[in-house]
């Protein structure tokens, strides 16, 4: 019997072991086939978010796009993506207790600055995967921020920085519709530097470029953050004054006039002599115009009356009318009307 125990345990421990050890292995081929499920997974979502960042070149929706999937994977409350140099900010969702934050480059080349915040810590294993994401959104954004430099440079006016022409058709039809869709009306300056060929002639045109950058400046600096100022053309600048009636599109022209007006431009390099700067300035309202053309047309005549009445001044064209009649009428700058 002793004998027979000890067969029986001889025998029966092999068994044992051998029990645990199928355990074992049939744990291990679990604990694989579960991270082999999640290895594939985490391939399909960023392939997935690679195909969707391709989709678009633009910074907004690209934001939109990145931010949407992290609300879903990460359950993220709130993304913040700024790049102070090139006056880009975006906010999107609601700022929630805990952030993260991360400095984007790509070699030597900075990208800008990202925020995410949510309600719940992030776990090292979550901080792990929101890295792997980022790493999807580098080159995505980075296409979008020269395509948005590419697209500035097209817009922009080289000489004073300001918008060009080209960006000024586009924003009038967009605040067109704005304005027939809301009922935001806004109004236009159009802007002329008094006796400019005379500065040229009489200094040259490096001065010359030096008061059309001056004025650039002084229009960019009186006007409000939502205005947009752009070079029309030789010394003509045009300005879209947002959300604006003429009561107070009539006090930002005569603000602006009145800037350009103390402006002293340098004519040599030691600044010992100046050139004096004043502009003419024509506006016009949309609530009295028909299109985007009769609004510019309209300040453009409002501008040449003011050259005529004797320049550095500020007149406006609206009209006032209803169903039977309809009259033109100019208000200057002392609040006159003709």
């Amino acid at each position: 019997m002793a004998t027979n125990v000890n067969q029986a345990s001889e025998v029966g421990t092999p068994l044992s072991t051998e029990a645990s050890v199928n355990k074992r292995n049939i744990v291990s081929s679990a604990v694989a086939a579960n991270a082999s499920t999640a290895q594939q997974d985490e391939s399909n979502i960023q392939l997935k978010l690679t195909s969707l960042l391709q989709t678009t070149l633009k910074i907004e929706p690209l934001f939109d796009l990145f931010f949407g999937q992290l609300q879903h994977l990460l359950k993220i409350n709130s993304c913040s993506y700024s790049f102070q140099e090139k006056n880009i900010t975006i906010k999107l969702g609601k700022v929630s207790t805990h952030t993260t934050d991360y400095s984007l480059r790509l070699q030597d080349s900075y990208l800008g600055n990202i925020v995410f915040s949510r309600k719940q810590r992030f776990a090292t294993e979550e901080l792990e995967h929101l890295e792997g994401l980022l790493s999807i959104l580098i080159y995505p954004l980075r296409n979008a921020l020269s395509y948005r430099d590419a697209i500035q440079q097209a817009l922009s006016d080289p000489l004073t920085g300001l918008a060009n022409r080209g960006a000024l058709e586009q924003a009038i039809a967009h605040q067109w519709q704005m304005a027939q869709r809301y009922e935001q009306h806004f109004c236009v300056l159009m802007l002329d530097i008094d006796h400019f060929k005379s500065i040229n002639d009489n200094y040259g045109h490096g001065v010359g470029d030096n008061v059309l950058k001056a004025v650039a400046h002084s229009i960019s600096d009186t006007t409000r953050q939502t205005d947009v100022a752009y070079r029309y053309g030789g010394e003509e600048f045009v300005v879209i004054l947002n959300k604006s009636a003429l009561s107070g599109a009539l006090i930002i022209a005569e603000r602006i006039r009145e800037n350009v007006a103390a402006l002293s431009v340098p004519v040599d390099a030691k600044g010992k002599e100046k050139v004096k700067v004043t502009i003419s300035i024509g506006g016009s309202c949309s609530s009295y115009c028909s299109d985007t053309q009769d609004l510019l047309r309209q300040a453009d005549k409002v501008l040449y009356c003011a050259k005529n009445a004797g320049r550095n001044r500020v007149e406006f064209s609206s009209k006032e009318g209803n169903t039977h009649t309809q009259r033109d009428f100019l208000v200057t700058a002392d609040g006159r009307q003709h």
